[in-house]
């Protein structure tokens, strides 16, 4: 059994991912990345991420390195015919697909249909076959598809979603199914989750997910009208019906429900200093934050210790003195609106929040990156050890890509490790000692 399922969680979110916990109309990203921050802080300690996708595990990967999705802990793909953990496949669940289903037969009675336009060739899965149904009367195609496979004695199930998407599955087999099957493995083991399974959707593949017994639910408020439906004819005091489209709605409904943990562990301090300092280099490297000197030494001076030392990938070594004068002189000119430009000379070692970006390029200076563009920072994988009394060693993904509308940047993100100390000092404020960065492998700076 996976580490994963070994424990049982304080609370599982269960997401869709196109049009719900990604909103391809939100250039920036910021909603995505509002949820990221309050699931690191809040939820990542003790409770379980689960992406449940149409997508095969390619295009999710796909996705991932385009929008600034955090790592789950259990991926669902292909309307819930495949389970992986750690990117391996859930054999157990593959075992229980396997009984009944004749792929070969069923492509045959689709083939039947002219209508049906069989979909790319990474979208047809072991266990799904999907195609594209682009006619003004789609129910009449589905309902011969589903009688044909009927009469040729296949147990199977149609899914009809997102206006032009269908797929073939072993009846077995759905988004809700593989929920149920992860939540019997969890009642049989450690637990069920203590607060409860949330799941968010958007599309009638999703409609299963808010069946499953106890769950409660999050219809978006892009919601395709499938899904709308089924939540108006079984409505509940479970089933919250967002006012804001995409991942803005699955915050909305966390807070509805009132699933942010109210014990507020002692570990959502050390990662609200990781997060607010990330915040901060952000704001700071795309003008929004005040780059006067007093304002920035006075950033720095509060949250690092007077010993403090900072190693930068390339090798450059800083005292909190040299990083100070360094935000204060050179470090403006790498960034886009930055209130001070340099005038020439050597290149400086890049601050934290940087990650070795060609900035000076300039986001705003119209590379490639795109002219409006704005550099986005997000913190993932955190992890964390106790040193002594007060004094933490924690890491983290730390990834950086600029985003803007109508341009596709997958190929400009970077990504680093960062290793840091932190400081305990009166309450609950935490200041850093040490910082470590190293670099990361563009092709593993994905979720």
């Amino acid at each position: 059994m996976a580490d994963v399922l070994k424990r049982r969680p304080r609370f599982m979110l269960v997401s869709d991912l196109d049009w719900t916990m990604v909103d391809h109309n939100d250039a920036t990203h910021d909603k995505l990345r509002r949820f990221n921050r309050l699931w690191l802080t809040d939820f990542a300690p003790d409770s379980l991420l689960v992406f449940s996708s149409g997508r095969s595990p390619e295009l999710f990967h796909e996705l991932a390195s385009e929008v600034p999705l955090l790592k789950p802990d259990i991926l669902v793909c292909s309307v819930g015919t495949e389970i992986l953990i750690n990117g391996e496949a859930d054999a157990e669940w593959e075992a229980h697909l396997n009984q009944g289903w004749d792929r070969a037969a069923a492509e045959g009675v689709a083939a039947g249909l002219p209508e049906l336009e069989m979909q790319r060739e990474s979208e047809q899965r072991p266990h799904k076959i999907s195609y594209k149904l682009r006619v003004s009367d789609p129910e009449r195609v589905l309902g011969a598809l589903r009688s044909q496979l009927a009469a040729a004695g296949l147990d199977t199930t149609v899914i009809y979603s997102g206006g032009e998407d269908v797929d073939i599955l072993p009846s077995r087999a759905s988004k809700g199914k593989a929920l149920s099957f992860l939540l019997k493995q969890f009642e049989g083991g450690p637990g069920l989750p203590e607060a409860g399974v949330m799941v968010c959707g958007d599309s009638g593949n999703d409609v299963e997910l808010f069946a499953v017994p106890g769950v409660h639910g999050c219809m978006v408020a892009n919601a395709h009208k499938e899904l709308r439906d089924w939540c108006e004819a079984h409505k509940s005091d479970r089933i919250f019906a967002a006012t804001q489209d995409g991942p803005g709605g699955i915050v909305e409904a966390l807070h509805h429900f009132s699933f942010p943990n109210p014990a507020k562990a002692d570990t959502v301090h050390r990662r609200q200093a990781i997060c607010a300092q990330q915040a901060w280099a952000e704001n700071w490297c795309n003008g929004s934050a005040p780059q006067d000197d007093a304002a920035c030494e006075a950033h720095i001076l509060e949250g690092f210790e007077d010993d403090f030392e900072y190693v930068h990938s390339s090798g450059a070594l800083m005292s909190r003195r040299q990083l100070s004068d360094w935000f204060t002189s050179e470090g403006y000119a790498c960034c886009a609106g930055g209130s001070k430009a340099a005038a020439g000379g050597g290149e400086a070692a890049p601050a934290p929040g940087t990650a070795g970006l060609s900035l000076g390029a300039g986001m705003g200076a119209g590379s490639e990156s795109g002219g409006s563009g704005r550099l986005a920072m997000w913190v993932d994988r955190y992890s964390e050890r106790q040193l002594a009394q007060g004094l933490w060693l924690v890491r983290w993904m730390e990834l950086y890509q600029p985003f803007a509308a109508g341009k596709h940047t997958a190929d400009q993100r970077t990504a680093k490790w960062a290793s840091a100390v932190l400081r305990q000092h009166e309450g609950d404020k935490y200041r850093f000692a040490y910082l470590h960065e190293s670099p990361v492998p563009r092709e593993q700076a994905r979720a």
